[in-house]
């Protein structure tokens, strides 16, 4: 099994980096820092959602369905996927999808962020925003499903318990610090 902070080797620089991983990971906040770090832009696919509907995810998802969020959430992940010096988040079930997960891959580096369950439940407000959000078991169960699909990232870094900044700093130092054929290492 690959270590915690790091599967594979990332062998050259890529066009985009892409954030994977379960809700209260720190995919958004990882995401604007990094960007900021690497002089890319940030773009997160649930809020190019939000603003080409006009509606907040968990809404359209309650009113249209999972179908039609996951086709415009591919959409989405399409029109970034043509984007250089970017830094993408993606919702929690993207990388799930086998399509959607070929498509993020291409000409990105995939980097999933690990989150223990406790961690991401003392992460999420329970706004609305997460349907989910505070049903433990049911997160317990969705988690344990869409880990193998997590695994397929590129690179692994645990943010359960590292500050934004400091999971910022770990990729970082695994897009500079690679030599082809190496794994990281956990620090």
């Amino acid at each position: 099994m690959p270590s915690s902070d790091g599967p594979r080797a990332v062998a050259e620089p890529r066009a985009r980096v892409v954030l994977v991983g379960f809700m209260g990971a720190g995919k958004s906040a990882v995401g604007r820092r990094l960007a900021r770090r690497l002089g890319y832009r940030f773009e997160d696919l649930d809020r190019r959602i939000e603003k080409r509907t006009g509606q907040k995810v968990a809404a359209f998802f309650q009113e249209r369905g999972e179908a039609a969020f996951r086709a415009l959430e591919q959409e989405e992940a399409l029109a970034v996927s043509g984007l250089t010096g970017v830094v993408v988040a993606t919702g929690a079930g993207a990388f799930v999808q086998p399509a959607m997960r070929a498509l993020l891959q291409q000409g990105a580096l995939t980097v999933w962020l690990q989150c223990s369950l406790e961690a991401a439940l003392l992460r999420i407000r329970p706004d609305g925003r997460r349907p989910l959000a505070g049903k433990s078991e049911i997160m317990r169960a969705l988690l344990a499903e869409r880990e193998p699909s997590y695994r397929q990232a590129d690179v692994t870094v645990d943010t359960s318990r590292r500050t934004p900044r400091e999971v910022v700093d770990r990729i970082v130092e695994l897009m500079e610090g690679h030599e082809p054929g190496k794994t990281s290492v956990r620090p």
